[in-house]
């Protein structure tokens, strides 16, 4: 290659390298290129702001959310044999993390409960919540952005914010792997 067409070779390289970042740019600011990032890595909805829990409910339970992620099924009904189910399936849940298992504690809030004595899943805390008012009327709301008619399953992040909510239509896996995602955030 003769020294003429190598240099200018090397010329029109460098200013590919330079309007190349400036073409794309362009593209992207006008609309041209459309990047869709309408699906992120987690499956549950994130609930936006998050919620200081110690900001709704001064109950005790409330500060032991702290320090380890938390999976929290809430019903607006006493919780009798139907709860047991979900007491399974957090359960289940649970099981799944593996060595990651000790990181998530599992809570069922009700407004009452009447289970029987032989209640297998005795490390799931279940704590009545028909007197908070506050806390009742925030788990309402959030109840939407869930399962609906009061019911839920939601997401307590170590710091004691709660922080995502999953929909009747997420699968066990979708859960799964979201719940996955999180403990491994922190340890």
């Amino acid at each position: 290659m003769q020294a003429k067409h190598k240099n200018r070779l090397i010329i029109l390289l460098v200013f590919l390298l330079f309007a190349v970042p400036v073409i794309v740019a362009y593209m992207l600011a006008t609309g041209l290129i459309n990047l869709n990032y309408d699906k992120t890595k987690n499956n549950g909805v994130m609930i936006s702001p998050p919620i200081k829990m110690v900001k709704i409910s001064k109950a005790p339970w409330v500060t032991e959310l702290n320090d380890h992620w938390t999976l929290v099924y809430r019903t607006a009904e006493v919780c009798q044999q139907n709860c047991l189910e979900w007491e399974d399936k957090l359960h289940r849940f649970n099981l799944t993390l593996a060595q990651n298992a000790d990181k998530l504690e599992l809570l069922i809030l009700a407004k009452d409960f009447q289970l029987p004595n032989d209640d297998p899943y005795t490390h799931i805390k279940k704590v009545a919540i028909a007197d908070d008012v506050a806390l009742n009327r925030l788990f309402d709301e959030l109840s939407t952005q869930s399962y609906g008619d009061g019911e839920g399953l939601y997401v307590v992040a170590p710091e004691g914010y709660l922080m995502m909510a999953f929909r009747a239509e997420n699968t066990p896996s979708d859960i799964i792997k979201d719940l996955k995602l999180l403990v491994k955030r922190k340890g």
